[in-house]
C-alpha cells in the first residue's frame, strides 16, 4: 500500500515526460497473467491495474482497489496492444511486480511467451516469474488475497519474497530464469502458484507451493514442498526454515529445530569414464520447540541428547535429499540442481565431451553420494517443556 502510495506521488511530481493529465491517462500495472484460449489457440494476456482512487481511504475511495484486464492475440504483444481497444488508460508495465504463466503455456514453451513481453519492454529482469498449477493465470490474479494488502500483486510479491524464511518452495525472478535457461548445465525451477479451498469468508486463496521443473524451456513436472526443500539444500538456498523430528523424550511427540544457517558443496569426482558427484551439507540451527515431558539432569544426558538429535536431523535431510535426487534422475530427466554446472567448472574438457548427451545419459546415471552435517546448538535445550503442575 505505502509503495503504491509513493509511486504515484512519485509520478505525479515527474517533470516532462509525465503531468497531471497524462498521469489520469495510463494504467499502472502490477501484475500480468498470461493463458491459452483453448477454444482458439490465441494468447490470454490479463493486466492486473491499479484503481488509485480505491487505494485512497482518506479521499473516501470504494471499489476493487484493482481492475483486471483480458485482451486476445495470436502473439502475446498482440494482445498486449489489443487493451488500447477495451481500455481506457495506456499500460505503464514499469511497477510490474510478477508474471504469471498457466502451466498448460509453460508446457508448450516459455521463452517464446517472454519474448513478447521483454523485447517490447513491458517487464524487467528484477520481477518474479511463476507459474499455475491446476488453474489459470486470470484465476489466480482475480482470487481477493487473504492478507494483509489490498492489492494482489503486492501479495503475490510478499510471498515469494518470504521464501527466504520457508526453505519448502523454489521462486526465480525473470533475469536468473535467463541465466538457467540460456547457460546450460542446469535446469531451472519456477514458482508455484496454485488455488486452495479457503475457510470462513474466503472461498478461494492462492497459495505458493513446491517448484516447476523447466527442461529445454519447458515444464516436465512439479516438486511438492518436501522435494522443493530437499532441492533447495543441494542448491544451497537455505536461509531459514523448521523441520520437525520425532522427540526423543516422548512417543508421538515432536521437535522443532529451526535451521539458521546453512552451505552446500557439489563435487565432481571424474574417473576413466565414469562421472560421480559428492553433495556436501553443512547445517546449524536451534531447538526451539519441544512436545515430549523429560528431564536431563546432567551435562552428558544434555550431551547425548543433542548428540542423538543432530543425527536424526542429518537422517532427515539426508533422505529428503537423495529423494529429490532420485525424481530428478529417473522421472524428471532433469538437472536442476547444476551437476554439470559444477562439472563445467571442474573440467571444462570433460564438460565439453559428455555436454551434448548429458541429460539423456551421464546425468541420468550419476552416482550421488550425500553428505550431511548438523550442529544444533545448545542454548535452548536447557529449558523444559511447558507442563502442568501436579
Amino acid at each position: 500500500m505505502k509503495r503504491v502510495v509513493i509511486v504515484i506521488s512519485s509520478l505525479l511530481l515527474l517533470a516532462g515526460c509525465w503531468d497531471r493529465r497524462e498521469l489520469k491517462e495510463i494504467g499502472i500495472v502490477s501484475a500480468v497473467g498470461i493463458d491459452k484460449d483453448i477454444d482458439t489457440g490465441e494468447f490470454l494476456f490479463t493486466s492486473q491495474v491499479l484503481n488509485p482512487s480505491a487505494l485512497k481511504p482518506e479521499a473516501g475511495g470504494t471499489g476493487s482497489p484493482v481492475k483486471l484486464i483480458t485482451t486476445k492475440g495470436d502473439t502475446v504483444y498482440k494482445a498486449i496492444r489489443n487493451t488500447h481497444q477495451e481500455f481506457d488508460r495506456k499500460n505503464f508495465y514499469a511497477h510490474n511486480r510478477v508474471i504469471i504463466i498457466s502451466e498448460q503455456l509453460a508446457r508448450e514453451g516459455i521463452l517464446p511467451i517472454l519474448d513478447g513481453i521483454t523485447r517490447g519492454r513491458e517487464a524487467r529482469g528484477y520481477i518474479w516469474l511463476c507459474v499455475t498449477k491446476d488453474s489459470q493465470a486470470r484465476d489466480i490474479l482475480d482470487v481477493k488475497q487473504q492478507g494483509i494488502e489490498k492489492v494482489q500483486a503486492n501479495y503475490l510479491e510478499s510471498i515469494l519474497e518470504n521464501q527466504k524464511l520457508n526453505f519448502d518452495v523454489a521462486v526465480i525472478k525473470l533475469n536468473d530464469y535467463y541465466k538457467k535457461s540460456l547457460k546450460g548445465g542446469i535446469d531451472p525451477v519456477i514458482g508455484v502458484l496454485k488455488m486452495i479451498v479457503g475457510s470462513g469468508d474466503a472461498s478461494q486463496q492462492v497459495k505458493l507451493s513446491g517448484g516447476a521443473v523447466i527442461k529445454n524451456d519447458k515444464l516436465v513436472g512439479f516438486l511438492n514442498e518436501t522435494e522443493a526443500r530437499g532441492y533447495n539444500w543441494i542448491i544451497g538456498e537455505v536461509n531459514s526454515g523448521v523441520l520437525t523430528l520425532p522427540s526423543l523424550l516422548e512417543e508421538e511427540k515432536l521437535v522443532s529445530i529451526e535451521i539458521r544457517e546453512a552451505r552446500s558443496n557439489i563435487k565432481p569426482e571424474i574417473k576413466g569414464n565414469e562421472i560421480s558427484f559428492n553433495v556436501e551439507i553443512k547445517t546449524s540451527g536451534a531447538l526451539v520447540e519441544q512436545q515430549g515431558e523429560g528431564t536431563l539432569k546432567t551435562r552428558k544426558e544434555q550431551y547425548d541428547y543433542l548428540n542423538q538429535l543432530e543425527k536424526e536431523l542429518e537422517k532427515k535431510i539426508e533422505q529428503e535429499i537423495n529423494n529429490v535426487i532420485e525424481k530428478a534422475q529417473k522421472d524428471l530427466k532433469a538437472d536442476i540442481f547444476g551437476f554439470g554446472n559444477a562439472l563445467n567448472k571442474k573440467n571444462p574438457k570433460k564438460w565439453k565431451e559428455v555436454k551434448d548427451k548429458w541429460m539423456e545419459d551421464q546425468f541420468s546415471n550419476a552416482a550421488v553420494k550425500v553428505k550431511v552435517k548438523a550442529d544444533i546448538g545448545t542454548r535452548e535445550l536447557l529449558k523444559e517443556p511447558l507442563k502442568m503442575k501436579d
